[in-house]
């Protein structure tokens, strides 16, 4: 039996996780098995691969733009490599931190309703287990500004206790 895709109201995500997992490939010349997203298989390839986390929105609050109909928000992927070799891994995520922001790679994310804000070296727990498992791993966090589109009933979220009628 045939399952049915949820169709997004608001923002197509998979349709923009897609991308960037292309434009990873594109830079690093990795396939699609070692360019992988959270949770898409319990086997891990052979070194090196990268990973793509599942996305998070930051603390700051949306925009609504004083309109029912658009939104801008600020949402951070987590990108990490791997490699048994640090030299690789440092030259992996350097590349994808600086040539996302080359125009051919930047003007992409524009047809999913996103702008590359930011790609920085984050630092913590990937690396403390480096040593352990004879692995280097550098990570990355990607800041995407998002400009969704969207038709709302609701005149004006005003409260979250409350039945926020129009």
């Amino acid at each position: 039996m045939a399952r049915n895709i949820y169709q997004a109201k608001t923002f197509d995500w998979s349709g923009l996780y897609g991308q960037i997992r292309h434009l990873i490939e594109d830079i690093t010349g990795l396939d699609g098995k070692h360019v992988i997203m959270d949770y898409t298989s319990n086997e891990l390839p052979s070194y090196p691969y990268v990973t793509i986390s599942s996305v998070n929105k930051t603390a700051e609050v949306a925009n609504s733009l004083h309109s029912r109909e658009k939104e801008i928000a600020d949402y951070l992927i987590q990108i990490t490599c791997y490699s048994d070799n640090g030299n690789e891994t440092l030259m992996m995520a350097d590349d994808i931190a600086t040539l996302l922001f080359d125009p051919q790679y930047k003007s992409t994310f524009h047809q999913y309703g996103a702008v590359l804000k930011e790609c920085d070296y984050t630092s913590g727990s990937t690396n403390d287990f480096a040593g352990l498992f004879n692995v280097s791993a550098r990570s990355l966090s990607m800041k995407l500004t998002l400009y969704r589109n969207y038709q709302s009933k609701i005149e004006k979220i005003n409260g979250l206790d409350g039945l926020n009628k129009q």
